[in-house]
């Protein structure tokens, strides 16, 4: 079934790119059991009503000339209901611990329902696109209409296309905000809308449910496991020069990451040693995008050629800081923890020779499904969690043979 992705003005013109952005951040459970995409006929479902001045896209796969991504319901984790106590959401075990390609709930479960999605941008983002392309799969095999707006990182449009939602009567709206930024999310709650935010952190009052994975921990566990790797290779050190790679200034998803990552690195030392070796030289925003981590990588190594470790909020960064250190012929000599668990970092990991120690599951398969079932729910009147947190499982050197699995469509 295809998904019409809708943007006012103007079409998404999505192009394929040398090098993937991974923006965001969550979880999954091993997928070595992740049962194949097959390519099918799409059939048109009409899904989404027009509206003056907008157009729609009929996207397939990842919007890069991809196959078009059909999930196996036979495999979905099936509730039958079970996962609904006294009117209040509880999860079970099975759906806890569903593979990102299993869909949750029971299918055609809210028929009929219509819902909203805004995200604030798809385009240049191979994690993005996995979230709204796994949002939708979740949608189709429930059976709801789901509509979704890209505003291509532009805070105002992204303001008009949540009143644009709103305008249409959703039974329930999604928002993953731009810069964890509150894009009329007040005016979500004053229509009497269910909200559901996905991926990005927001600062909003109001009632609504989150879903995302804890980032703050996943950086605890990557930063802490970076320190006692780098320990044990090269023992204490009195000076440890770090670059720490953010997205961008006070924004609440990237803040938490590296909080958390020079947090780990801290608590370790200090358990171990009673005082902490980490001497921060350089903060850098790169947008969750690869080549501004390229760059800043390269401009820190320039005025700091002995640096020793780098904190990466993300595998996008994560990437661009190891092209970086490719250029220099670095490579390997300056370790890496980094969030997202994409297959190909998790073979670098493997591999052994890139300098990449760590990495934190940030699915956006999980978040995308997730979203849209926590969002169907309230739109049928069950009471759902404040927060909702998918796994968010950390690969090491030790243990990447248990998660990494090469046909992996993640």
């Amino acid at each position: 079934m295809k998904k019409k992705i809708k943007k006012l003005g103007s079409l998404i013109l999505v192009s394929a790119m040398a090098v993937s952005a991974l923006a965001g951040c969550g979880d999954t459970v091993p997928e070595a059991m992740e049962p194949e995409a097959v390519v099918e006929e799409a059939a048109d479902d009409g899904a989404g009503t027009e509206t003056e001045g907008a157009e729609a896209i009929e996207a397939e796969g990842s919007f890069a000339g991809t196959t078009k991504l059909t999930i196996d319901y036979s495999r979905a984790v099936d509730p039958k209901g079970a996962d609904i106590v006294d009117g209040s959401f509880q999860v079970t075990p099975e759906e806890k611990g569903s593979l990102a390609t299993q869909m949750v709930g029971t299918q055609n479960q809210f028929e009929g329902m219509n819902i909203g999605f805004s995200q604030h941008r798809i385009a240049g983002s191979e994690w993005y696109e996995q979230l709204v392309d796994f949002a939708q799969a979740e949608a189709d095999y429930l059976g709801i209409s789901l509509t979704i707006y890209d505003a291509n990182d532009d805070m105002n449009q992204q303001i008009s296309d949540v009143e644009t939602l709103i305008n249409l009567g959703m039974d329930s709206i999604i928002v993953n905000p731009y810069n964890s930024a509150n894009v009329g999310l007040d005016a979500v709650i004053a229509a009497d809308i269910p909200l559901t935010v996905v991926n990005q952190a927001v600062e909003f009052s109001g009632p609504y449910t989150f879903v995302s994975a804890d980032v703050e921990d996943s950086g605890y566990k990557s930063g802490f496991e970076l320190a006692r790797y780098y320990d044990e290779k090269f023992g204490w050190q009195d000076e440890v020069k770090a670059l720490v790679l953010s997205s961008a200034p006070q924004e609440a998803e990237s803040d938490y990451r590296r909080w958390g990552q020079v947090m780990g690195w801290t608590d370790y030392m200090l358990d171990k040693y009673g005082k902490n070796n980490l001497d921060i030289v350089a903060y850098q925003y790169y947008q969750w995008l690869p080549e501004p981590a390229m760059n800043a990588t390269l401009d820190v190594m320039q005025a700091n050629p002995e640096l020793d470790i780098i904190f990466a909020a993300c595998d996008g960064g994560a990437q661009g800081a190891v092209a970086a250190l490719e250029q220099i012929d670095k490579l390997g000599d300056v370790l890496i923890c980094t969030i997202d668990g994409r297959k190909s970092v998790l073979e670098w990991i493997k591999d052994g020779d890139k300098g990449v120690v760590a990495d934190a599951f940030n699915d956006p398969r999980q978040m995308g499904k997730w979203a849209v079932y926590m969002a169907a729910l309230q739109a049928q009147g069950v009471s759902t969690p404040s927060t909702y947190y998918v796994m968010n499982d950390l690969v090491t050197t030790e243990n990447v043979d248990e998660y990494y699995d090469p046909t992996s469509t993640y």
